[in-house]
């Protein structure tokens, strides 16, 4: 039986009227502030409050919300993630702002649906400093009006948005220092930190720390921002060793919704730290800078390999999936060994599954490489076999050797153009118990279900890296990651575009419970999901993206968000609300 957790079908159902007791602020309620005190607001914090402008509405007769935008520029580069991380209002995953205002060509315009604010936020503030933050966040939640917080509008849940909300914009704190023999708090000892503002992508971030031969925990994606990809966790290319991005965090400094500005570290508003570091993003506070832990630059060895059916009987189709079992059973013992990198699984089970795994290690030889990946080629050719008969093929990879700037720079080249993609993720930390330690014959079971539902992206990012950390830096982190190996996703859940946003999330949501929620509950049932690249309709939220630290995390969210203006999709204390897609109304249950 399909369940949706408490607050979704509130989430995507009708239209409410007008604002109801013990809703946010809506601008239909008589105590919406008017033209005059916006004004006041915006002379306040120096000019930086923005009316929200949509920039794909100057793609609609006569730019209903003047857009400063040309139409063309907005159509050809909507798909570029780095267009929504530069637009104040937009956000990578539009359907979550109910698609309000799209430009022509976009998955979901339909041109008689018109250009309207939607779920955008009502007006926009240009962060530049904390004391403007305190200012408007203290002004928002006095007159019970929601907030919502946007770096580059990465996030596949849309919290980056909301309707009749006051947005934080933090892209432009873009400051940055690395420090050598920075005193960490409550110790005795120092480190080669960054000073990073919470404004800054990982391009940023990354690149700066290599320009001193250092390197941080980052995201693959140049593209994504510091502020939700650490508090969600954080995983990316230097995880599997290092730990995730939020078990790097020495020091933040947090604005709160009552307006205090605060600095959380071992010595002081410890609980908020720990909050940050993996709790979930967009709950406890704006983040504006973080002191992150640095490493010395590796060197990476880059290889792989890409294996198909060899031919189309059924015996090949039968063999490549016992190729891929007999992966899933090797990715531990390769991990362990120090490689990382990601395995991609197109979704087709009739046809069998091809495979192109990608290996990256770090200071280590290029000939101890080259002897993993030989072995792991002979078990899965030894898997997929029948005697002398080889069912499959396997092609590897060139070796080579770079520094990390050429390998970061590599993952890059690109760009990013995932923004508006119309399909929901649901995902699972895997361990030893599920994959090696499984029954084979049961792990190709599991293997055939998972690739049925869609196309599959294996990373190899928990493993000894999490599991290492030292205990004076691991916060609110989903305690799963401490022994899991795999974070896999599958993408099979297509939106229907025939249908209206709030129909589509309800229906592309029910066909996930019924498929990859039912098997990741029979696969893995005690582990968990990555919340950054999960199911945000899961209906055991709770547990799958918080684990035994979600109760913590609520006292938490009370103590430094009393009048939760915070509130986002899946967040902690996010059922005790009802948030209704279609009117934007935000109401206690």
């Amino acid at each position: 039986m399909m369940l949706l957790h408490p607050f979704a079908f509130a989430f995507l159902g009708s239209a409410l009227g007008a604002t109801l007791p013990g809703c946010k602020l809506s601008p239909s309620d008589p105590n919406w502030p008017s033209v005059e005190e916006w004004g006041e607001l915006n002379r306040t914090i120096g000019g930086a409050l923005l009316k929200t402008q949509p920039a794909a509405s100057s793609c609609y007769k006569g730019n209903p919300l003047d857009s400063p935008h040309q139409c063309q520029t907005i159509e050809d580069n909507w798909t570029a993630a780095a267009l929504h991380a530069a637009l104040p209002e937009s956000i990578a995953s539009p359907l979550y702002a109910n698609n309000s205002c799209l430009p022509p060509g976009a998955d979901g315009y339909n041109a008689t649906n018109g250009c309207h604010l939607g779920g955008y936020p009502n007006h926009i503030v240009n962060a530049t400093s904390d004391e403007q933050i305190a200012i408007a966040t203290r002004w928002a939640s006095d007159r019970n009006i929601r907030i919502v917080i946007k770096g580059t509008g990465h996030d596949l849940f849309g919290r980056s948005a909301g309707a009749h909300s006051l947005s934080i914009w933090t892209h432009n704190l873009k400051h940055r220092e690395l420090v050598h023999d920075w005193k960490i708090p409550g110790s005795n000892k120092t480190d080669t930190v960054l000073f990073a503002g919470s404004g800054l992508n990982y391009g940023e971030a990354v690149r700066h720390a290599l320009g001193y031969h250092r390197v941080i925990v980052s995201g693959n994606d140049e593209t994504v921002g510091l502020g939700g990809h650490i508090q969600g966790g954080g995983h990316g290319p230097l995880s599997s060793t290092f730990g995730l991005a939020a078990d790097n965090i020495y020091q933040i400094r947090v604005v709160t919704s009552n307006g205090q500005i605060l600095v959380a570290d071992a010595t002081q508003n410890q609980d908020l730290l720990w909050a940050i570091r993996g709790g979930g993003a967009g709950q406890y506070g704006i983040v504006t800078e973080y002191v992150i832990k640095t490493y010395s630059a590796p060197r990476v060895i880059n290889t792989g390999f890409s294996l198909s059916p060899a031919g189309n009987s059924s015996t090949a189709v039968e063999g490549s999936f016992k190729a891929l079992a007999a992966l899933l059973q090797s990715l531990t013992s390769l991990m362990d060994a120090g490689c990382a990198g990601a395995t991609i699984v197109p979704g087709n089970m009739h046809t069998g599954v091809t495979i192109s795994q990608g290996i990256y290690a770090y200071d280590t030889s290029s000939s101890a490489v080259e002897k993993l990946m030989n072995s792991t080629r002979e078990r899965l050719l030894d898997a997929s076999g029948e005697g002398n008969n080889t069912l499959v093929y396997i092609v590897p990879s060139e070796l080579s050797e770079s520094s990390y700037l050429s390998f970061f720079n590599d993952m890059n080249a690109g760009g990013s153009h995932t923004a508006g993609a119309m399909s929901m993720i649901s995902s699972r930390l895997l361990g030893r118990p599920e994959l090696s330690e499984l029954r084979y014959e049961k792990l190709v079971d599991y293997a055939k279900r998972l690739v049925s539902y869609g196309s599959v992206v294996i990373g190899l990012q928990g493993g000894p890296g999490p599991a290492n950390v030292d205990e004076s830096m691991r916060g609110a982190l989903l305690p799963a990651w401490r022994s899991n190996y795999l974070h896999v996703m599958s993408y099979g859940a297509k939106f229907d575009q025939s249908l209206v946003p709030q129909d589509m999330l309800k229906d592309t949501s029910e066909r996930l419970e019924d498929g990859a929620e039912s098997l990741w509950r029979e696969w893995a049932p005690e582990t968990g999901a990555y919340m950054n690249e999960g199911n945000p309709f899961n209906s055991n939220f709770k547990k799958d993206f918080y684990g035994s630290y979600y109760h913590q995390l609520l006292k938490v969210k009370n103590k430094y968000d009393p009048s939760n203006s915070l509130w986002v999709l899946s967040g902690v204390g996010s059922d005790d609300w009802n948030y209704n897609l279609n009117s934007g109304s935000l109401c206690r249950k």
